[in-house]
Order: C-alpha cells, then sequence, then structure tokens
C-alpha cells in the first residue's frame, strides 16, 4: 500500500496570454461564486510548519461593499487563491494581495503606517466606549426587569410586609 500525498506547485501555473485574458474576464464571475457579494478579497501567503517541512497555503478574506466579513465554504480560500494566482501569475505571491471586484486588479497590500493605526486606534477607542455604555445599559434594564418579576412574584405569594407603606 502507497501513501499518496498532495503535491501542490512551488510557483503559480502559468498560461498563455490568451487564457489568462479570460481568466481575468470570467473572475469576477467566479470568486462571487464562492463568495457572493464580494467587493475586495485579500489573499494572505502562511508558511505553516506542522510536519516539519515548510509548506505556504493561503488565507483569503472577503469583505462586501459595506465593510463586512462574507464567510465561504471549507477550501474557499485554496480556491481563491488558485483562481488569482491563475488570472495574475506575475503578481508576487509571497506578499498578501487585495483583488478589488469594482477594477477587477491585485494590488499588494501596504503595510498600515502610523497615522492610519493611530486613526485605527481613535475609532476603535470611540467604538469601545459606545459599546461599554450599551452595555451598562442593558445590564440595568436587566436589573430592573429582575427586580420587578421578583417583587411581582413575592405579591403573588403574599410576603411582602406593607406596615409602614399604606397611609395612616
Amino acid at each position: 500500500m502507497t501513501t499518496v500525498m498532495e503535491a501542490l506547485p512551488a510557483r503559480p501555473r502559468k498560461a498563455s496570454a490568451s487564457r489568462r485574458r479570460r481568466h481575468q474576464h470570467q473572475l469576477g464571475y467566479r470568486l462571487h461564486q464562492i463568495a457572493p457579494g464580494a467587493a475586495t478579497i485579500l489573499v494572505t501567503p502562511i508558511w505553516t510548519d506542522a510536519t516539519g517541512a515548510t509548506e505556504r497555503t493561503y488565507l483569503a478574506r472577503a469583505l462586501g461593499v459595506d465593510g463586512q466579513i462574507i464567510k465561504f465554504a471549507a477550501g474557499g480560500s485554496q480556491r481563491i487563491a488558485a483562481l488569482l494566482q491563475g488570472a495574475y501569475p506575475g503578481a508576487d505571491w509571497d506578499r498578501p494581495q487585495t483583488w478589488t471586484a469594482e477594477t477587477n486588479t491585485v494590488t499588494v497590500r501596504r503595510p498600515m503606517s502610523n497615522a492610519d493605526m493611530r486613526a485605527a486606534i481613535q475609532r476603535l477607542t470611540v467604538r469601545e466606549a459606545g459599546l461599554e455604555a450599551e452595555l451598562a445599559f442593558e445590564r440595568e434594564r436587566n436589573f430592573e426587569l429582575t427586580t420587578a418579576r421578583d417583587y411581582a412574584d413575592t405579591a403573588a405569594a403574599g410576603y411582602i410586609d406593607r406596615t409602614g407603606l399604606e397611609a395612616s
């Protein structure tokens, strides 16, 4: 009995210019079958060392027009990476790439600058304060509802001492 190991190519597949143009023309349709409604897709190479030999796999994240993450089936990252590599074999697939549906282009993802990071931290700080206020409101509301329910239960059972509450 022979064990068959899956062989992944070391380099993205190459294609003729006409086949590459056809892949690029059909790319949007094929990617939307995997991640419906995707406006941008980020493909990031990840090197793993699980079995002792370093392997490169790809992680894809699809974002809709509103910036929400679009979930897709298992194996979608590999299929998306294969489609993009077939359409754009000249891209540097050792670096993160971003595909944009509007222009049907792949660009190298630029690293965030310090100003971008500060702006993101500021937005997250404001969002955190809003979420904390919302959480405090819901906790208080839950306490009020629990207290009212407890009062109603004890009143129905006749356990409430009303001496001092009644006007004389």
